[in-house]
């Protein structure tokens, strides 16, 4: 073997360690784990954003230098980011489940979602490993929510 490549310099050292910038984004994640709660709340209000922006969609908002459309859209991607992290952590709790399969169900109906993203796609296997855990059977409704006469 090479004296080059010993454990001690293979890795590069200190020099290989994240920078500043990367130190402080991991010290903030790390200080700042959301609740599903909260972090579904933040998906609710994006959401809400997005379909009020979309009807304003040539409306120019110039402290912002976008239109509606673009800034609808800027919404769905942080929207889809709360669902994400929320997704993220497998939960013991039926009340979270609930959570991941309306975020699931409400996202899955927006028109161009799955082709924009794979939130959805992921979001959808989060939910059914934890219902697996919990030994929950998941199953596509054929018919709306509530009572039908």
């Amino acid at each position: 073997m090479d004296d080059e490549m010993t454990t001690k310099n293979f890795a590069g050292g200190d020099e290989a360690l994240p920078e500043d910038s990367e130190m402080r984004l991991y010290a903030r994640a790390y200080a700042s784990p959301q609740s599903a709660d909260a972090l579904f709340l933040k998906w609710e209000g994006a959401h809400a954003h997005a379909m009020l922006l979309d009807a304003s969609a040539e409306r120019v908002f110039s402290d912002h230098g976008l239109n509606g459309l673009q800034l609808a859209e800027g919404a769905r991607i942080a929207a889809r980011r709360m669902a994400l992290l929320m997704a993220e952590a497998p939960t013991p709790l039926r009340e979270v489940l609930a959570l991941k399969v309306h975020t699931y169900e409400a996202m899955g109906q927006l028109k161009g979602e799955v082709s924009r993203s794979h939130a959805v796609v992921m979001i959808e296997a989060a939910m059914k490993a934890d219902a697996e855990h919990l030994n929950i059977v998941l199953m596509p409704l054929d018919q709306p929510f509530g009572r039908t006469q």
